[in-house]
């Protein structure tokens, strides 16, 4: 996943704090605040300071991070509580793995009828169909049937069932979701379809997350949820919001490479943490929807885009499509560039847009 690291700090998702001061987070009642540094605040070198604090929480199917930047510790608790219960919010609205979600629940109404949906989320599958259409499908929300599959294929350490996997496969087709935003419905035109807004869900959350705390003054923050990262506005005396890319390939260097952003969202898609190996060979946890197969050459897919929704999305439809395709799309996207890390045989290609930072299309050379 991408990781926000400083100049002076190195941790990743779950890792150890160097930092004295300490708290733990217990509940999301009361949440305790982790204070990680004071900085003076910019032009105003005897006025109040900058203090760093850090919360984490269970949100979205991963741990949440949030870093907030503020001089009133008490404004800092106060957004990362209000953020932290919006996830929930919308966790309750999105989830597929939650049966009584409203997502669930749209896809246990009878098929060709249309229903209404929250606002949130008639906006994600709207934004669905928006990159499902530019990618030519390669992105594709109506892929539950296979993810499911592919999901319980992982824990029993197989391939999916021949059969089952043509039945899922059959069942695929974002054409096939109907929605009229002028009376905010949704329609499902086939009995068998299931939505899974795992490619999608955690970047618009991770937004959400961050119009949160601005709207509580927060103006510096680092929304991280898995491999969806969002941020705003730049750490004191820094040049912008360091994260480091992670190396798909176990030999080589960690990290592959960092990048510096400010106002802007990052996510990476790949094989690294969840995937199936067996007979030789290894199938990640994206889904290819028209093939129906677990992506065999994607080691990794970043891309950096305005918004976590665009970021997320983008992630995983340049993971389906082939590079030459994939990297047209991103660059036809405003605001929008990738970097991808594809498997061939037993070696690693590096691939990058126009737009990217450079620094990563020189790993290669690197390693």
């Amino acid at each position: 996943m991408s990781r926000e690291c400083s100049t002076t700090e190195n941790r990743g998702s779950g890792a150890s704090v160097a930092d004295p001061a300490v708290l733990r987070l217990r509940s999301a009642l009361l949440l305790p605040l982790i204070v990680v540094a004071l900085v003076p605040t910019a032009g105003l070198p005897s006025g109040p300071t900058l203090q760093r604090y850090e919360f984490r929480l269970p949100r979205m199917g991963t741990l949440v991070r949030m870093v907030l930047y503020t001089t009133d510790p008490a404004r800092a608790q106060k957004a990362a509580t209000a953020a932290f219960d919006r996830l929930e919010e919308l966790e309750e609205i999105l989830s597929d793995y939650r049966d009584e979600s409203e997502l669930n629940r749209l896809t246990r109404e009878v098929a060709g009828r249309p229903q209404a949906v929250s606002p949130e989320l008639f906006e994600v599958l709207e934004q669905a169909q928006r990159f499902s259409q530019l990618s030519g499908g390669a992105f594709d929300i109506t892929i539950g049937p296979l993810a499911r599959l592919w999901r319980e294929a992982r824990r029993a350490k197989r391939l999916p069932d021949a059969a089952q996997l043509a039945q899922a496969t059959a069942a695929v087709g974002w054409r096939n979701l109907e929605l009229d935003p002028q009376n905010r419905t949704v329609m499902l035109k086939r009995a068998d379809m299931k939505l899974d807004l795992g490619g999608i869900g955690k970047g618009y959350a991770a937004d959400q997350a961050l119009a949160v705390v601005r709207a509580y003054g927060v103006q510096t923050s680092l929304i991280a949820a898995g491999g969806d990262i969002r941020v705003s506005g730049l750490p004191p005396g820094r040049n912008g919001w360091r994260i480091d890319i992670e190396n798909p390939d176990p030999k080589g260097k960690k990290p592959l490479c960092n990048v510096q952003l400010r106002d802007a969202a990052i996510s990476t898609s790949g094989d690294t943490q969840q995937f199936l190996e067996t007979g030789g060979e290894r199938y990640s946890h994206i889904v290819s929807p028209v093939s129906g197969w677990g992506l065999k050459d994607a080691a990794s897919t970043t891309v950096i885009a305005r918004d976590g929704i665009a970021a997320d999305a983008l992630a995983t439809a340049l993971s389906v499509m082939p590079v030459e395709q994939g990297i047209k799309l991103v660059e036809s996207v405003e605001g929008a560039s990738a970097f991808l890390v594809r498997r061939s045989g037993a070696r690693f290609e590096h691939f990058r847009s126009r737009g990217f930072p450079p620094v990563c299309g020189k790993a290669q050379e690197q390693e």
